[in-house]
């Protein structure tokens, strides 16, 4: 992997670590961290507000059992909060080999 002079100083500046190979896998990893953590804390507003988990709200949407179901903000949250829970799921398999 060829990386400017420039790119190399700067990862050894952010991670302290001089191979650019690792400095690069520390950044990666730590950017999957933080967007975990945004997402985590997006799902947590979600669980707050209907006071369950994803799964639990997504049965009891299917047998419509939450209020007001087919309601454009119930229909829009269980999408956004399954995208959520998706893209959860991928980030944490991406810092699997990372870690």
């Amino acid at each position: 992997m060829t990386v400017s002079v420039n790119i190399s100083k700067t990862l050894m500046d952010i991670t302290g670590e001089p191979r650019t190979e690792i400095a690069i896998l520390s950044i990666l990893k730590d950017a999957i961290e933080h967007r975990t953590e945004k997402v985590e804390a997006e799902i947590k507003s979600f669980e707050k507000k209907y006071a369950m988990t994803f799964e639990d709200f997504r049965d009891k949407f299917q047998k419509e059992e939450i209020p007001e179901s087919y309601s454009y903000g119930v229909e829009s949250d269980l999408l956004d909060w399954e995208g959520l829970v998706s893209r959860l799921a991928k980030y944490k398999s991406l810092l699997e080999p990372l870690s």
